[in-house]
């Protein structure tokens, strides 16, 4: 089977050149990474006119000129069918309707943005993956119980604490650093047993292959 072709679009005046690499790892978890574009009015990019590998799609700077030059570039990639998964990097919510749109037309999609991006724009994506903000990124290293508190605390907002079992083995999920080889445990080995041998931290909701996880909430006094 051939590789899926991926693109990534970049809102270069939504979002940081500094997170060039880690937009460009993430795209290739996805297939081969042949689009990569930055949109924006060079005045408002930033360092991503010398981001190695990106092509730039220069805007007047103008309001939502660059979200309106990253939609119509998203939408003629999938009806000329030149990609196969297009991965829209932005924390903006304007960008919901084109995702919407895209998958719609059966193309699956990938968001990647900051821990700000609006939840609208993550639900209309396929997946979500968040950006690691710099203390995660530079600075003392971070455990993995750690990186595993912090990843259920941000992917269970809009369900109570929990996440399924299945979302550790996404992409968004090995952005944060969590693996079964992070945690110590064999690749054949159930997550379930990690979490109970932390019964004072972690809880677990078992339902076979819909089982789930979040942090113990606090007792009410």
């Amino acid at each position: 089977m051939d590789e899926r072709r991926v693109a990534l679009l970049v809102d270069g005046e939504n979002l940081s050149a500094d997170h060039a690499g880690f937009l460009i790892r993430t795209s290739l978890d996805c297939g081969t990474l042949i689009v990569r574009r930055v949109f924006g009015a060079v005045t408002r990019i930033g360092g991503w006119t010398s981001a190695p590998g990106f092509r730039l799609v220069h805007v007047p700077p103008k309001k939502d000129a660059a979200d309106l030059a990253l939609s119509l570039d998203a939408l003629e990639l999938a009806l000329t069918r030149q990609v196969d998964e297009i991965v829209i990097a932005t924390s903006d919510r304007d960008m919901t309707l084109v995702a919407l749109r895209l998958v719609e037309l059966g193309f699956p999609v990938t968001g990647i943005g900051e821990d700000k991006a609006p939840i609208d724009f993550r639900k209309a994506c396929r997946k979500f993956v968040t950006i690691p903000d710099k203390t995660e990124q530079v600075g003392k290293p971070v455990s993995f119980d750690e990186r595993m508190r912090d990843f259920l605390k941000r992917e269970g907002k809009e369900s109570e604490g929990w996440v399924t079992l299945s979302a550790l083995g996404q992409p968004a999920a090995k952005a944060k650093g969590i693996s079964k080889a992070q945690a110590g445990i064999g690749t054949s080995a159930s997550w379930i047993g990690w979490f109970k041998k932390q019964p004072q931290v972690f809880e677990i909701d078992e339902r076979g292959t819909q089982s789930r996880a979040r942090l113990k909430p606090a007792k009410k006094a």
